[in-house]
C-alpha cells in the first residue's frame, strides 16, 4: 500500500471579464473584496501573483480600459483552481465571464523564473 504525496502544479487563468456596459462598475463595486481574497490566497501560496489585463487602445480619458485579469496559482489540479476561481468575488459579482474562463497547467522554466 502506497500513500500518495500531493504535489502542487503551477496553473495561470485567464479571466475575461463581461463586456456589457455594467462590466465595469460591477467589477469597481466588489474591488475591495477580491482584493482582501486575493491577499489571502497570496499569503497561503495559493496564487503566486496575479493582476487585471487591459486592452492596447486606451479610453477616451487615456485610462487603462480593463478587459480581464490573470492570475498564477499553485494548486494540486485545475479543477481546484477552478474552485478557488468560483469563490472569489468577481466570480459572485459577474465580473469574470464565466463562459471564458481558460486555466491552463504551466512548467515553469527555472531560467526564466525571477527571484524576489
Amino acid at each position: 500500500m502506497s500513500s500518495e504525496t500531493s504535489t502542487k502544479q503551477t496553473f495561470v487563468a485567464w479571466l475575461p471579464d463581461y463586456t456589457d456596459a455594467d462590466a465595469l462598475p460591477r467589477r469597481l463595486a466588489v474591488r475591495t473584496a477580491h482584493l482582501e481574497g486575493m491577499k489571502q490566497l497570496l499569503e497561503s501560496g495559493q496564487i503566486k501573483y496575479g493582476g487585471p489585463t487591459y486592452a492596447p487602445e486606451p479610453l477616451p480619458n487615456g485610462e487603462k480600459k480593463l478587459n480581464g485579469s490573470v492570475v498564477v496559482f499553485e494548486a494540486e489540479s485545475a479543477e481546484a483552481v477552478r474552485g478557488i476561481i468560483e469563490r472569489d468575488a468577481y466570480w459572485a459579482g459577474n465580473v469574470w465571464d464565466k463562459e471564458k474562463v481558460d486555466i491552463r497547467g504551466i512548467i515553469v522554466n527555472p531560467a526564466l523564473a525571477g527571484s524576489k
